[in-house]
């Protein structure tokens, strides 16, 4: 009898001890658990340990250790782990994404680069290896093969919001160079002759970022007129950069000297911020004046589409005046080939008013425009636009104007 209580009271305490017992996937979620919702890594780590006693095969429990390793930057113990998993199955598109997260975190960009390479040619119409792969191509300033990396996203889904957006703000990095020349015709229905402005620019990236020199000429209120600027596009940080103007005129159809500055940032979710302002100095033999006008915009790509509302806050002595502008455009093929529509409103500063520099006046205005990339190294835009502007002086008058630009890429 004794023995026989004692045989009980062993298979009870083993059959409570089974019980107690987690299963492999038991202990991964409680792994899971302690990563992100008791915020205890180390415990996530251990747990993850006990699941591969049981199952030193269960891949997923492999990639998801390696990752709690890279975040606490124990990086040779999440190398190793990474190495096994895709020695065993090369495969293994979560191992690569880890792998490269790993490499380029720890910034060794090159060893980033192969694992790229390797998700590509195993997933070979997976954008999103092609644009880890554009990114860390970027990192390590192979801008042109980064470009490449996009053109291959597009091709294959035309849709691809974060590539857009990316490519949009690495086309200058690939152009080294760049010449561009544009015309433009605008036509009053009454008072004014046409008028007509062109311009010659030159653009080049240097170490700091792209700086453009350009000369404006103009024919406007039957006088012509030159103008000088440089553009400044410093970078500050990955997704943030700035914007800074001179320009300079001694003629009087252009502000005497133009001056301008933003800060420009990228936010998750595609969208984009920038803020800044111009100054416009005007001077004539009896009058010198200056124009402040502040600016804002929200940007956002979605789809194969990016929108931008924009507006002008132009201090005066008894209330601001406010501009805003509204531009959708529609991406064709790549971040080059592009459809738009504007739409504009307000009452703003204008350089070209029909009362001479330095004038207020209402304008309603509504564009179009197209660029299409005629080859690797040349780029066509063609505008037009139809407004209807108040002018102090003249009252209502109707606008159209229509442009053309060609730009070489060298």
């Amino acid at each position: 009898m004794k023995y026989f209580l004692l045989s009980i009271i062993l298979l009870l305490s083993i059959n409570l001890l089974g019980q107690t017992q987690l299963t492999t996937d038991e202990l991964f979620v409680k792994a899971k658990d302690a990563a992100f919702n008791q915020k205890d890594r180390k415990l996530a780590r251990k747990l993850c340990k006990q699941a591969l006693i049981k199952s030193p095969d269960y891949e997923d429990i492999s990639i998801f250790l390696g990752r709690l390793y890279t975040w606490d930057n124990i990086y040779d113990s999440a190398r190793v782990i990474f190495n096994d998993v895709i020695k065993k199955d090369s495969a293994n598109g979560d191992a690569i994404n880890a792998a490269i997260d790993l490499e380029y975190w720890s910034g060794n960009s090159s060893a980033a680069l192969k694992f790229c390479n390797l998700g590509v040619s195993k997933f070979p119409s997976s954008t999103e290896f092609l644009l880890r792969k554009a990114k860390v191509l970027d990192d390590l300033e192979r801008y042109d093969a980064a470009f490449l990396s996009l053109e291959k996203i597009f091709k294959l889904d035309k849709s691809n919001t974060e590539a857009f957006a990316f490519a949009e703000h690495l086309k200058d990095k690939v152009r080294k160079n760049s010449i561009g020349v544009t015309y433009q015709y605008e036509k009053f229905d009454k008072t004014f002759d046409p008028w007509q402005l062109g311009s010659l620019s030159y653009s080049r990236r240097l170490f700091f970022g792209t700086t453009i020199l350009r000369i404006n000429f103009a024919n406007r209120f039957g006088s012509n007129g030159t103008q000088y600027e440089i553009d400044m596009y410093p970078s500050i940080a990955s997704g943030f950069y700035s914007y800074l103007n001179f320009g300079y005129s001694k003629d009087g159809i252009f502000p005497k000297q133009r001056y301008g500055a933003s800060l420009y940032l990228s936010l998750p979710l595609s969208f984009e911020i920038d803020g800044g302002f111009r100054l416009l100095k005007y001077s004539n033999d009896t009058l010198t004046s200056d124009t402040w006008i502040y600016t804002f915009a929200l940007g956002k790509y979605w789809g194969s589409y990016w929108f931008s509302l924009r507006t002008y806050i132009t201090p005066q002595v008894e209330k601001a005046s406010h501009s805003y502008s509204l531009i959708i455009r529609y991406y064709l093929s790549g971040a080059d080939d592009y459809l738009a529509l504007s739409v504009g409103t307000g009452i703003s500063p204008n350089q070209n008013s029909v009362d001479g520099p330095g004038s207020w006046l209402r304008s309603d205005k509504f564009g179009l425009e197209y660029q299409v990339k005629l080859s690797r190294n040349l780029i066509l835009n063609i505008s037009g636009d139809y407004s209807r502007e108040e002018s102090r002086t003249y009252g209502f008058l109707t606008k159209i104007s229509a442009g053309l630009g060609l730009k070489f890429l060298f």
